[in-house]
């Protein structure tokens, strides 16, 4: 019963979800209405649409994309105050270029936890891959001081929003940090080795970093 009563709830969502970038929120709230989220097993769900994402990141097949969207958006009804399945949401909706649509969700998550540092993490990758360096220091700080400061990604990111920002003092010792994690990197040892010299600033690469 309750697998025909999933069936029923997944094509209703399917109705419901391609018409969210068109329509009035009003009328879509009106369709929601009609749906009972109590009877989804909304951890298998999450686990599934961790599974597609991680085979759109793959893969690039945009399938994989909207199929996760879909089982995210339908577990953020059942646990609406739960930040990992809203702040993945968001991400479908940056892969897809609805940034509207990604940064309400990134907005409804600042409202449940501003330092979470999944959230700012992200947050900040929206705004670093929108060359917005400013805000997305802004957010990747937050997650550096609430548990990320050891991950390799957001050290990098960071120091390379500093080289951008000529802080090459900071961007040092945050490319010295992500080389500490991976020392597999050559090419952070490079820039490590650029910053020091004398004559970096004159190089052709500090002028084109910071374009």
């Amino acid at each position: 019963m309750i697998c025909k009563k999933f069936a029923s709830l997944f094509a209703l969502l399917c109705i419901i979800i391609t018409p969210v970038f068109a329509v009035e929120k009003g009328s879509v709230k009106f369709e929601e209405n009609l749906i009972d989220y109590s009877v989804l097993d909304a951890n298998k769900i999450l686990t599934d649409a961790d599974s597609f994402f991680e085979q759109y990141e793959t893969t690039g097949d945009k399938k994989f994309l909207n199929t996760a969207m879909g089982n995210y958006y339908l577990v953020t009804k059942v646990f609406p105050l739960e930040i990992y399945p809203m702040v993945q949401l968001a991400r479908t909706y940056d892969e897809k270029k609805l940034d509207r649509f990604a940064k309400e969700y990134f907005n409804i998550c600042l409202d449940i936890n501003r330092k979470d540092p999944y959230l700012n993490y992200y947050l900040g990758d929206f705004y670093y891959k929108r060359r917005d360096f400013k805000r997305a220091l802004r957010y990747f700080r937050i997650a550096y001081n609430n548990g990320y400061r050891d991950y390799y990604d957001l050290n990098y990111k960071i120091a390379t929003i500093y080289e951008k920002f000529a802080d090459l003092s900071k961007a040092k010792y945050y490319y010295e940090k992500a080389y500490s994690m991976d020392n597999s990197k050559t090419n952070l040892q490079d820039k490590i080795l650029q910053i020091d010299s004398l004559n970096y600033d004159q190089s052709e690469y500090y002028h084109f970093i910071r374009k």
